[in-house]
């Protein structure tokens, strides 16, 4: 009995009930909000889409022009030459670059937009799972709290010669079983609030506590308006601007048998004579004899090739996913609502039916802690099947791009 005193204690110190700590209240709207650009994950995030755009300033940059200094001596005879060469890119070679780097910038500004609706789902399973944790650890305390006061009643009946002791050490027995399951929860609970503060720009004063909304549960859509809005999605459009930067990269390739001509022009002196001055200017073209843009032009067709195959497989696994979330939503809200329905109503009336048969000896104390642990659990896998409910909501929401009203 000393040993399992000295454990509760030490309980109590490493986890201390939550009402003991400043706490900062939100809602999951609330939460949402401080999911912001500044958060470190979005910034992370956007950051690519920044490194991509670099793409398109590189390719519409203009080719550097040449400088040539050439001194030629001979019998007393030196001559001077200053040339300066510029590439002219009139293929249009340049245009279609650049298109192709906008799409691909497109591109990826479109994932980067999947990824914050990811991030975002992330938080609200993260506060789900937040509010499954309080409600366990709550209900732990509310028991314990019951446990205790049933233990006081039956110390004082035994001092008073009116029940056994055993009674009241079982009882006692019962109440430190339910605080180690209590500081397991509280345990679950200090991670689910650093994995949902993990989302957040700033570390906010105090613990979070997740106040859950109480929206009745809208109809789902059927799965075909559902993949109707998830082809809408940024993940589908992301392909579609990948499928345009191959085509611009293809044009592209297809250009590069037009020459694309250099332009020289310059000076020459010489020492013979008065030292007269006279200009250069001349005209270089690259004959596309061997090169003629074949490699590139097969890259461009493998990779539309690839686009396409992508957008198929990721129809068919959306597709696949939106109609897995929508039937695991509706058989867990039809699940939760039977047990809210047949168990976790008469959770009340099965402690206070046991407590009255205890009182009139028709059953003994381990019937009535019996009776308060099932209701105590009841109470608890109502809260996981709520927050079950919610993870499958939020996952079909994703997947499908269809908001719940």
């Amino acid at each position: 009995m000393r040993v399992l005193v000295a454990r509760a204690a030490v309980v109590g110190l490493l986890f201390p009930p939550i009402a003991g700590a400043q706490t900062l209240s939100l809602t999951e709207s609330q939460a949402l909000a401080r999911l912001s650009s500044e958060s470190p994950r979005e910034r992370a995030v956007r950051a690519s889409v920044d490194r991509v755009r670099a793409d398109v300033a590189a390719a519409a940059r203009w080719p550097n022009p040449r400088v040539t200094n050439n001194r030629e001596a001979v019998a007393g005879i030196a001559e001077h030459v200053v040339m300066v060469a510029q590439p002219l890119p009139v293929s249009g070679r340049r245009r279609f670059d650049v298109a192709a780097a906008s799409a691909r910038v497109d591109a990826a500004a479109s994932r980067a937009d999947d990824e914050v609706r990811r991030l975002r789902a992330d938080l609200r399973l993260a506060f789900a799972d937040l509010w499954a944790a309080q409600a366990r650890e709550e209900e732990l305390a509310r028991s314990v709290e019951r446990l205790r006061a049933l233990a006081g009643v039956l110390e004082r009946r035994e001092a008073a010669g009116e029940s056994a002791g055993f009674d009241r050490l079982r009882a006692e027995r019962e109440v430190f079983e339910i605080e180690a399951d209590r500081a397991a929860a509280a345990s679950d609970r200090a991670r689910a609030q650093g994995a949902l503060v993990s989302f957040f720009a700033a570390v906010p004063d105090g613990v979070i506590r997740a106040v859950p909304g109480a929206p009745p549960p809208a109809p789902l859509p059927p799965v075909e308006e559902l993949m109707a809005r998830a082809e809408a999605r940024a993940g589908f459009a992301a392909l579609r601007h990948e499928l345009d930067a191959a085509a611009f990269a293809g044009r592209s390739a297809g250009r590069r048998v037009v020459p694309e001509p250099e332009l020289v022009a310059g000076t020459k002196s010489s020492t013979a004579g008065a030292g007269d001055m006279g200009s250069i200017v001349s005209v270089h073209v690259v004959l596309p004899l061997f090169d003629r843009g074949r490699p590139e032009r097969a890259a461009a067709l493998a990779r539309a090739a690839q686009v396409r195959a992508e957008a198929e497989a990721l129809r068919l696994a959306v597709h696949a996913q939106v109609t897995s979330w929508r039937a695991a939503a509706l058989e867990r809200r039809t699940i939760a609502a039977r047990y809210r329905e047949a168990v976790t109503s008469q959770a009340a009336d099965v402690e206070r039916i046991a407590q009255v048969s205890y009182e009139a000896g028709e059953q003994g104390i381990l019937e009535l802690l019996d009776a308060y642990r099932v209701s105590s659990a009841a109470r608890v896998r109502q809260a996981a099947l709520d927050a079950s409910v919610r993870e499958a909501e939020i996952e079909l929401e994703f997947v499908s791009g269809w908001e719940m009203p």
